[in-house]
């Protein structure tokens, strides 16, 4: 019984030594601690590069991509539904712990699929995922794409009255940081009509716990906060969107898995348990769903999770646009 207790801290042990080896060794040597970490995080990448949703969608109902400069090389990708425009937009934030990933992998076109056979558009965004990038400098980038694209929505033949954030793991970190960040300073964004985060680490620090086990999410935390939390907890606090939770914010949709070892689900309860006392807040968890469940997950949880997903998009969106005239793309 006693060896049985033993392993978890032994294993939990040898994973923090892993860690930090990774992160010397990428001080000292980039190439052989990228490589490092590449090989300790296979799964999680492969999963990203090879995951699609389990639903059947029309190959034609998508149009895209159409791509535009928002800011020096940084880059967004426009999709849209195969009817009339202007129509709705999400805004997708990528996953990848803010240093990984890229707007156009497998799984991520599969969600722009999906969104677009439900009739919306998405704009798709790069941010800045340099290991040297720091978290600031990423929200920074993550709030001019929003404003590019709000600005310029007549432009880009979207409707600026019926826009939402959405985001998978770091990108659901950045489109709730924005949302709740912004309506927190500002006021309510009537633009913004709400928003959705799957798996999104909302407190910082619960990439720490020990139901997180994943060296993925501690090393990318890492270099993006560019400091331990035993080191500046302020900084782990200040960009937690948990802790900018404000009656003005829009209302938001959560999905997690329950047995999710990257995020702990407990991220997405908090946060709802929080956001309900003072907005409108929905809560999904997939009963045996890990990180990234809705691209493994062929069940009838994960398709009612997309289902629930898809209403609350057409609940929150207005019923009319501005446009006086459509057009087709």
């Amino acid at each position: 019984m006693k060896m049985k207790s033993l392993k978890p801290s032994i294993v939990r042990f040898l994973k923090i030594i892993l860690l930090f080896a990774i992160f010397f060794t990428t001080f000292f040597n980039f190439a052989l601690g990228l490589l490092l970490f590449l090989i300790a995080n296979f799964n999680v990448i492969k999963k990203s590069i090879f995951g699609r949703l389990p639903v059947k969608i029309d190959k034609h109902c998508s149009k895209g991509p159409f791509s535009y400069v928002y800011k020096d090389s940084l880059k967004l990708d426009l999709y849209y539904p195969d009817r009339q425009v202007p129509c709705p937009v999400v805004i997708f934030a990528h996953g990848g712990g803010w240093i990984t990933g890229f707007k156009r992998q497998p799984n991520n076109l599969s969600w722009y699929k999906f969104l677009n056979h439900h009739g919306f558009a998405v704009a798709s965004i790069d941010y800045r995922r340099r290991l040297s990038a720091k978290i600031d400098e990423i929200i920074d980038n993550y709030t001019e794409a929003v404003e590019f694209i709000h600005e310029n929505a007549e432009n880009l033949y979207l409707d600026p009255e019926n826009i939402f954030l959405m985001g998978l793991s770091a990108g659901g970190h950045l489109s709730l940081y924005y949302a709740c960040y912004e309506s927190y300073k500002k006021g309510k964004i009537s633009w913004l009509r709400g928003i959705v985060a799957f798996y999104p680490p909302t407190d910082l620090l619960d990439l720490w716990d020990y139901e997180s086990t994943s060296i993925f999410a501690r090393f990318s935390t890492i270099m993006t906060i560019k400091t331990l939390p035993s080191k500046h907890i302020d900084l782990y606090r200040l960009y937690s969107p948990t802790n900018w939770i404000n009656e003005k914010q829009p209302p938001v949709f959560l999905a997690h898995g329950l047995r999710d070892t990257v995020v702990p689900v407990k991220s997405s309860i908090k946060f709802h348990m929080e956001s309900k006392k003072k907005a409108e807040s929905t809560l999904r968890i997939h009963p045996f769903g890990d990180h990234g469940f809705e691209f493994t997950f062929k069940d009838n949880f994960t398709l009612k999770i997309l289902d629930d997903l898809i209403t609350f998009l057409n609940k929150n969106c207005l019923l009319k646009t501005r446009f006086s005239e459509n057009r087709f793309i």
